[in-house]
């Protein structure tokens, strides 16, 4: 079998624009509130919440567009756009000289400044050996991959609320049955 190393590489770039892209956007979906403070204290207020609905739906868009229409161009332009905004949100966070808390995925707790700057040759670098050899995967092969892609990272979110629900199970109490004259309370 005859592999071809452009292809595979555009194909693995791809994929990766894809997994950081939906995370960050799941992130961003459970605590959009949080972004929604970011951006307010980035610019005008007024349109921080607005803006917040804008990134998240861009990043979803490029990602579904990434995954369904794998040889669009559209998709990675929409990444590298998306990668100077975050760019230019940790350019502004540094020339404010204030710690400002990141949005980028959810309540990370990380601060705005030099690693969005830093990271946007990567994003820009992925983006192009992606579009230099895009994916051949059809849409419904791409709808598929992000719906397990979906479904991983649904199973790992429960996965960590659960380890968050075991202490609180430990600590229940059984409580006596009413109907019995002389029940004894036992902790579980």
């Amino acid at each position: 079998m005859n592999v071809n190393a452009a292809v595979v590489t555009g194909a693995a770039a791809q994929v990766v624009l894809i997994v950081v892209f939906l995370i960050a956007a799941l992130s961003k979906i459970i605590t959009h509130h949080e972004l929604g403070q970011t951006i307010a204290r980035l610019g005008p207020a007024a349109l921080a919440r607005h803006a917040a609905i804008a990134v998240i739906s861009a990043e979803m868009l490029a990602v579904t567009g990434l995954a369904v229409a794998p040889s669009a161009l559209w998709p990675r332009v929409l990444i590298a756009l998306l990668a100077l905004v975050f760019a230019g949100a940790g350019i502004r966070a540094l020339g404010r000289g204030e710690k400002i808390k990141c949005g980028c995925f959810g309540d990370s707790g990380a601060v705005l400044g030099w690693r969005q700057v830093l990271y946007l040759p990567l994003w820009l670098a992925l983006a192009a050996l992606a579009e230099g050899s895009p994916p051949t995967w059809t849409g419904q092969e791409g709808l598929l991959g992000l719906a397990v892609a979906l479904l991983a990272l649904v199973a790992w979110k429960l996965r960590a609320e659960l380890r968050v629900l075991r202490p609180l199970r430990e600590d229940r109490m059984v409580l006596p049955d009413p109907t019995q004259l002389e029940a004894e309370v036992h902790t579980a």
